[in-house]
């Protein structure tokens, strides 16, 4: 999979599959391995990475050396002046790369965005690396849940929950300052995936309660790209009367509350939306023409 082609949607070639299929394999074998009855399993890598990040990162970089690389302000960082040299948070700072490899840094990120963006802030202000965020979503999805007494898994079903790009639209926003910068891509690759919950039921509970334990990706179905601000455009709902507020962006696009709130005010720091006034006590937003 090339994940620097410019484009927004591609779907994943069968070789990819395969591909992707027998690293899930091999990084599932080893997490047998080395804890198949622990609990307190905190992951398969050097820094406790769970099987979907593992997944992920073999699959866009099979050569482990490039992996867990420190970035440490030597290599590939910008020449300093004496102010910022003698700054000692500027030389103080510290982070390692999921891969690097040449001049692009990838970090797989499972999770929120929100945890990255220092990070990302500080390699796109001091050094010359580009850097690719990739997030998996799960579209298709399968429960099964771990009896923690006997081992088995048990009532495996399909979620009735679809994810879906909009999923990452209030993320976003812990982006907005470098998002549409050159040196910033993310990929948001679609899959299916296997979420599996263990029960933890307490003594004197009549009803089991259970927790999320692990998200394995199952195949991958297709690739969103981000490479510049146009693309994020797929987020402004063709059908969306201008002018509108939020409340009729949320109606057109199914992102609620709060999220929707958030993706507004991030397509508007993109130069995608503009305030076009005020409708009542509601700011009012539309497109903006480039």
């Amino acid at each position: 999979m090339q994940i620097k082609d410019n484009c927004s949607i591609f779907e994943i070639s069968s070789a990819d599959t395969v591909r992707f299929r027998r690293i899930v394999i091999d990084v599932m074998s080893e997490a047998c391995q080395l804890s198949s009855d622990d609990d307190e399993y905190g992951g398969i890598g050097t820094l406790g990475e769970k099987q979907m990040h593992a997944a992920i990162k073999r699959f866009i970089c099979p050569d482990e050396t490039k992996h867990e690389v420190l970035i440490d302000g030597s290599v590939g960082c910008k020449k300093l002046t004496d102010e910022e040299e003698n700054d000692k948070k500027t030389k103080k700072r510290r982070f390692v790369a999921d891969i690097l490899d040449g001049n692009t840094i990838y970090e797989i990120q499972t999770g929120s965005f929100s945890p990255l963006r220092d990070k990302i802030q500080w390699i796109l202000d001091n050094t010359t690396y580009n850097i690719t965020v990739i997030h998996p979503i799960a579209e298709t999805k399968w429960v099964s849940l771990i009896n923690t007494k006997t081992g088995n898994v048990e009532n495996r079903k399909k979620s009735h929950i679809k994810g879906k790009i909009t999923d990452i639209a209030s993320e976003l926003y812990f982006f907005r300052d470098f998002i549409s910068s050159p040196r910033f891509s993310l990929v948001i690759l679609m899959m299916e995936a296997e979420q599996y919950k263990k029960n933890i039921q307490k003594d004197g509970r009549k009803r089991p309660r259970y927790k999320k334990y692990e998200l394995i990706p199952i195949s991958l179905l297709r690739a969103y790209i981000f490479t510049g601000a146009s693309d994020y455009s797929i987020f402004i709902p063709d059908d969306l009367q201008e002018p509108f507020c939020v409340k009729n962006y949320s109606a057109k696009s199914g992102i609620r509350g709060i999220d929707a709130y958030s993706i507004v005010k991030t397509l508007c720091h993109l130069g995608l939306l503009e305030p076009a006034g005020t409708l009542g006590r509601a700011t009012t937003y539309r497109r903006v023409n480039n």
